[in-house]
């Protein structure tokens, strides 16, 4: 089984954090884990130039978005010459305890796909997904992005999977726990935006999805004094003390440079205040 972790700029240090705490838990080594960057890939360039439709609305994508890499997803089938199996996760989830080798064991002659299942009535959580790629030919990066350019397909169908035939298999909660760490959580994924660990007091820069597919969410919450631009502490403190521990050690054995760090804050990629974090763990 190949890993892949799907990213951007923007992401890397979280891509690289996720990518050391699966080496760190696990039986697998650098060369099976690969940090795969959206801006590495032509296609990309390509669905950036025009409107797709999206939730029933041709719109456009900002290149920016610190989620532009979530296409990658449907990619690799492609770069595993559609041979093998592969697990595909985002760059915001974290290997939190051993274990990660029983989906080695999963089945994948029944089922091509497995997720999670998704918040949504009828949506699988693509952000994490066990594929066996020989049995996914029909997906074609190139051609999905014309299918959306076109109208063909919605966004919104493609990345909950309702676009699939066959049968998905369902992967327990384990393997992708939303903003949670329990007993069984193997893999943590950090989906608010907002309270990742890395982003406090930054401007959110990715869209903020509509109540009931056409209210503007950010305006009404803000009546109600919930600001959902701006990036705030995680309310989970074990999840903040275990991701600025990981990427302690990942500086600590050279993996992350304090100068990558510097770079990414001066993009505004991550908090200004990241190296207060980390020296308070010593504290």
């Amino acid at each position: 089984m190949k890993i892949f972790i799907c990213s951007n700029d923007n992401q890397m240090i979280g891509a690289k954090v996720a990518r050391h705490s699966i080496i760190n838990r696990s039986q697998f080594c650098e060369k099976d884990v690969e940090i795969l960057n959206e801006s590495s890939i032509p296609s990309f360039q390509h669905f950036f130039t025009k409107p797709y439709l999206r939730k029933n609305q041709m719109v456009e994508f900002d290149k920016h978005d610190m989620q532009s890499f979530t296409l990658l997803r449907f990619h690799i089938p492609f770069l595993m010459k559609f041979q093998g199996s592969a697990l595909v996760i985002d760059p915001d989830i974290f290997q939190v305890r051993k274990g990660i080798e029983e989906l080695m064991n999963f089945d994948l002659n029944t089922h091509s796909i497995y997720a999670r299942k998704g918040l949504q009535k009828n949506s699988w959580g693509s952000s994490a997904m066990l594929l066996s790629c020989d049995q996914l030919s029909h997906w074609s990066l190139d051609g999905l992005i014309d299918k959306l350019h076109h109208g063909q397909i919605d966004y919104d169908d493609l990345i909950n999977l309702r676009l699939e035939e066959e049968p998905i298999g369902e992967l327990e909660k384990k393997w992708n726990e939303f903003d949670e760490i329990t007993q069984n959580t193997i893999l943590l994924h950090t989906t608010e935006k907002i309270t990742q660990p890395w982003r406090a007091g930054l401007k959110l820069n990715s869209s903020i999805p509509p109540l009931l597919k056409y209210i503007p969410r950010a305006p009404l919450y803000k009546i109600f004094g919930k600001d959902l631009t701006t990036g705030k502490e995680h309310p989970r403190q074990a999840i903040s003390n275990f991701f600025f521990n990981e990427l302690a050690d990942c500086i600590a054995k050279n993996i992350i440079s304090t100068q990558e760090l510097d770079d990414a804050i001066e993009k505004k990629y991550i908090r200004p205040d990241i190296f207060q974090k980390i020296r308070s763990l010593e504290i």
